[in-house]
């Protein structure tokens, strides 16, 4: 009993220790970076704010205090969403190479979708491939609204923040951010909507911060410079501030009406450069805004912290917007559409590779016909005549197979034996220095595998696709000093995958040349000062296009449209027809791509006023935006960029022109039933609708003013049109057979701030489209004092 109850103790004690070994070895859940010498941190977005559906940048602080190492950053999904959709290989995975010094603080960023950081992703560092550090990535999600950002702390102080809550219930999330942490590239500015600057701020601003202020606001951002900050002669903001701040100046507290305040108040004040005043006190420039690439630059005079939330007359203006909301213009919105990571209007056309050709149609059939009724009969027939008829139970099999084979090798598809891409590029030109890239391409392998691809340095990339098969992950490799890395693993036999990419480069340079309307003609010369040849080039302007044929780089052509046979029918359709054939009933749409190119760099541009003269023109180049890695020979990459940009438009100092009947477009500022609007007028199909034109700013341009406006006689009793009568204060009918205003009358037609507003009422056939004859407008070039 005794040697038997030892034995026993002896075992439990054995596998004790066993066990004990064992649980010493398997790894704990505790944080590495409890324990170890490295620290790291890490906050998304901007200050923490980020925005759903956007690119998010992640900066990252490491702390090391043992011996520099090789780090991987790694950003992980939360737990539970890779139980749902598999093992850890199947979601995109997103990493930056980082080297971290010894007994150093190393920074860096990560550009990831926000939707992962939303469902609680962690950042992971690795180094030899083992785990060193991990943190969990938190922040604030603003989904819909906008971000605004104030790099000083005075502007929060008045009632900016109070008034946002008021005017869109919490839809928009304002924030201090310090001028220390603005980001030095504007690609990661682009989740912020508004940034606010004020003295302070700007005299902590580096010059590469400046520098960036301005990329992210041509990029379609709104700049508010608050007291005049900055803009100052040469300050760091005095080129792009509408307004040149050169004195201090005492203007009545109520601002001419926009307030009920006694007294006086200090503005800072000077001539106006660029764009629009929006608040002028007795000739006092106080107020202004101006476009600036695709996004706006607004001044205030006044300090933003002495406007308090109950200015509720004033803070529209300050955004620039006189109809009483804050909005960005069409622009702003189509840049910040464009990078949403869900909207890619390039997807379905990168698909059709036309490279990929399918064997020709005629030489198949007519290779299936020499088979079924020559070769087939004329075997038979061979056979018969030298009594070999039973050779044909191995022969008509064998030469099915071999026509099949010709077939086969008939496409040309079947000679492809290495990878193969296709990247369609929509290329914006912002201005001499500054483009902004968006594309996406598309990757076959025809012998499967893993597919590697690199994308263009400086540029944020992601799959177009996700792919959540078993084992078909993807990774997505950032480097300080290359560029970055798309690995797609597990790639099927002749497969097709997707990636995209958004880019801000500053070497492309610029269409140039101005157009201007003279002697009833559209004149000009443009020149290509880009580096890339290109063909078919065009200019938009008013709903119609002008051909200006190929534009070699360094090429110019000379533009000398007359107005007098300007087209005046083309309908939304036949425009487009013009720019890209149209497809024909029964046959391939061979112009896929193009099409949809189109479609995403123009879009809703085309509705806009039409009053800008817009360039583009394509080229097969690749700038350098994406390459397959591989070791195969004869990798085949092909390229089509499409490349816009708008053109400046003027009228020569006391030139007058009569404009095409829908050049110069109203806005609809009212509506009340049912309207189309199309790139040359508007067609009404009940209910009534409310437009207005700019008498002092024709053609979206200050020193192009409206001279007179000519209704024709009117074709269709099925509407009626009436003009508002600002002295009366009431809607005046237009006769049926026509009215002319000259400038006399314009001054009874037109608002103190020179408004001119058009109502269009459906009377009759109800349901039934109606185009709206719009007015011959008459404009002459004026000096802007």
């Amino acid at each position: 009993m005794i040697k038997i109850k030892q034995r026993t103790r002896f075992w439990q004690v054995l596998l004790l220790t066993l066990f004990g070994l064992v649980s010493l070895l398997q790894p704990t859940a505790s944080l590495a970076e409890e324990t170890a010498s490295v620290r790291l941190a890490v906050q998304p977005g901007l200050g923490g704010i980020y925005k759903l559906g956007l690119p998010t940048g992640l900066q990252v602080t490491i702390a090391n205090q043992g011996e520099a190492f090789t780090g991987l950053l790694v950003v992980e999904p939360e737990r539970n969403q890779l139980e749902v959709s598999g093992p850890p290989q199947n979601y995109t995975r997103y990493q930056r190479v980082v080297q971290v010094p010894a007994g150093q603080l190393t920074q860096t960023m990560l550009m990831v979708p926000s939707d992962l950081i939303n469902n609680g992703a962690s950042l992971l560092l690795l180094a030899g491939g083992k785990p060193i550090a991990v943190t969990p990535i938190q922040g604030t999600a603003v989904n819909g609204g906008f971000i605004a950002l104030s790099l000083g702390e005075k502007p929060l102080k008045g009632g900016i923040a109070a008034w946002f809550d008021q005017s869109f219930g919490g839809q928009t999330a304002i924030k201090y951010l310090s001028p220390k942490a603005l980001p030095e590239d504007p690609l990661q500015l682009i989740l912020a909507d508004i940034i606010i600057v004020d003295d302070v701020a700007v005299a902590e601003l580096t010059e590469q911060q400046i520098v960036t202020l301005k990329d992210w606001t041509a990029l379609g951002g709104m700049l508010i410079i608050s007291g005049g900050a900055g803009a100052n002669p040469g300050g760091p903001l005095a080129e792009i501030s509408p307004i040149l701040a050169q004195r201090q100046q005492n203007v009545s507290a109520d601002l001419g009406g926009l307030q009920v305040v006694k007294g006086a108040m200090q503005v800072t004040t000077g001539p106006l450069q660029a764009g629009d005043a929006h608040i002028k006190v007795n000739g006092v420039n106080v107020v202004a805004s101006r476009e600036y690439g695709k996004g706006q630059v607004i001044y205030s005079g006044i300090p933003l912290e002495n406007i308090t939330s109950e200015s509720a007359a004033v803070w529209p203006l300050v955004f620039g917007n006189k109809y009483g909301q804050v909005g960005s213009n069409i622009k702003m919105q189509m840049a910040q559409e464009k990078r949403h990571m869900g909207n890619d209007g390039l997807a379905y056309a990168a698909n059709y590779l036309p490279q990929i050709e399918t064997p020709p149609i005629p030489h198949v059939i007519v290779a299936w016909v020499v088979y079924v009724l020559v070769l087939g009969p004329g075997l038979y027939l061979v056979l018969k005549r030298y009594d070999k008829r039973d050779w044909m139970w191995w022969l008509i099999p064998a030469c099915a197979l071999l026509t099949t084979g010709v077939v086969y090798l008939m496409s040309p598809a079947q000679r492809i034996n290495a990878p193969i891409s296709q990247t369609l590029a929509v290329v914006e030109i912002l201005d001499e220095q500054r483009a902004e890239i968006n594309a996406t391409a598309a990757f076959v392998s025809p012998y499967g595998g893993n597919l590697n691809v690199e994308g263009p340095r400086q540029a944020i990339v992601w799959p177009s696709n996700a792919y959540y098969q078993q084992n078909k992950g993807i990774v997505i490799e950032y480097h300080d000093a290359a560029a970055p890395q798309i690995s797609f693993s597990n790639v099927e036999y002749w497969s097709m995958r997707h990636t995209r990419a958004t880019t801000f480069t500053k070497d492309l340079g610029q269409i140039s040349g101005n157009l201007v309307l003279k002697n009833g003609a559209l004149q000009g010369e443009i020149v290509n000062q880009t580096k890339t040849n290109l063909r078919d080039c065009r200019i938009l302007l008013g709903g119609r296009s002008i051909n200006l044929g190929n534009l070699p780089a360094g090429g110019s052509v000379s533009v000398n449209q007359s107005l007098a046979k300007w087209p005046g029918s083309l309908g939304p359709n036949e425009f487009r027809d013009l720019l890209v054939p149209p497809s024909k009933p029964g046959q391939q749409d061979i112009y896929i791509r193009e099409r949809q190119m189109v479609d995403t760099a123009i879009g809703a541009r085309l509705y806009e006023g039409n009053s800008q003269p817009i360039f583009f023109g394509w080229s097969d180049d690749s700038l350098g935006m994406f390459r397959i890695l591989s070791d195969r020979q004869k990798v085949s990459e092909h390229h089509l960029m499409l490349v816009t940009q708008n053109l400046q438009l003027d009228i020569p100092l006391g030139e007058t022109v009569e404009l095409p009947q829908g050049m110069y477009l109203p806005r609809v500022i009212d509506n009340r039933g049912a309207y189309n609007q199309t790139p040359i007028g508007f067609t009404l199909y009940e209910g009534k609708v409310t437009l207005e034109y700019e008498l002092w700013r024709a053609l979206n341009k200050p020193n192009i003013r409206v001279e007179a406006i000519a209704f024709p006689a009117q074709t269709k009793n099925n509407l009626s049109l009436k003009i508002y009568d600002w002295q009366e204060k009431q809607w005046t009918e237009i006769p049926s057979n026509g009215l002319f205003l000259g400038p006399e009358e314009l001054k009874r037609y037109g608002s103190a701030t020179g408004e001119f507003r058009i109502q269009v009422e459906k009377i009759a056939g109800l349901g039934d489209p109606d185009r709206i004859e719009m007015p011959v407008i008459t404009v002459k070039g004026v000096d802007v004092q």
